[in-house]
């Protein structure tokens, strides 16, 4: 049974049942120790890249059942998406179990004649730093009974274990693209937002049309609180190993706001979220 599995254009290397995403890297030492720092939780920055639509240039089709043709993402795309959306040695996947070769029999209702079909099934774990690991199973089928067939079979049930446990991820890892389509489906297009309206006041400056608009900072005894939960926040994050800058850009990139401007409500949450996670980490060490 062979161990070396992965698609040849899709950039990924498997050795003895463990695998390398595109940077090298291996599942246990892809997520750097930044995903650590305070939360467990995918980050604002790469769930709005998830609930974007997909980019239509990755999707290819296939001729399948009654001669339509359906929408599908190669195994190299899944993982340029990967890279792109939570970062080179963010993200990994692995074989958890064997390649198993499977032997189908089917029978031709008219002619009585028994057909044997060939695949192989690969069970597969993806690993995302801030989320629980997903897991799926692949099949190809031998479409050759031959060396290479049997190679590229392989390889192929571990490129669709890997593309269907990143499925779970939403639309960017081509979800809706699975089950029964009636016709190949058109990607939306890109989301452009509406340019912001001003109009005058009449005193000769404009104000900007009825909107969302920006909260605004804490004010009087919240103030006192937010810089309490700052200062406490950074103090856990010291307790961890971190400096204060660390912090502060973990901090941008998790909420797309600088610690000094977020409100208390938000404060509070990371300060649980860092309690939580130091706790763990000091029960981890006394076991």
């Amino acid at each position: 049974m062979f161990n070396r599995n992965g698609n040849n254009s899709n950039g990924a290397v498997h050795v003895n049942g463990a695998a390398k995403n595109g940077n090298g890297h291996k599942p246990d030492a892809a997520i750097v120790s930044e995903h650590d720092l305070l939360w467990d939780a995918l980050s604002p920055s790469v769930t709005q890249a998830l609930d974007q639509p997909i980019d239509p240039s990755l999707v290819s089709q296939r001729k399948g059942r009654g001669g339509k043709f359906f929408d599908y993402l190669e195994g190299h795309a899944v993982i340029t998406q990967a890279n792109r959306i939570f970062g080179y040695g963010g993200w990994g996947y692995e074989l958890v179990g064997d390649v198993t070769l499977r032997r189908v029999e089917t029978v031709d209702s008219q002619t009585g004649e028994v057909k044997v079909s060939l695949g192989y099934s690969a069970p597969v774990r993806v690993t995302v730093a801030g989320a629980i690991p997903r897991t799926d199973v692949g099949i190809h089928p031998v479409t050759e009974d031959n060396f290479d067939g049997h190679d590229t079979a392989m390889k192929g049930a571990v490129t669709d274990g890997m593309k269907r446990a990143f499925r779970s991820f939403g639309v960017q890892f081509g979800n809706a693209f699975y089950g029964d389509q009636p016709q190949a489906t058109t990607p939306q297009p890109e989301r452009v937002p509406a340019p912001s309206q001003a109009k005058s006041n009449g005193n000769g400056r404009q104000s900007q049309a009825p909107g969302p608009t920006r909260q605004s900072q804490p004010a009087g005894g919240d103030d006192a609180q937010a810089a309490k939960l700052r200062k406490k926040l950074i103090e856990i994050a010291l307790k961890q190993g971190f400096d204060e800058d660390k912090v502060r850009a973990e901090v941008l990139r998790r909420t797309g706001k600088s610690i000094d401007d977020l409100e208390v409500s938000k404060l509070g949450e990371l300060v649980e979220a860092a309690h939580k996670k130091l706790r763990e980490r000091q029960q981890a060490q006394a076991a």
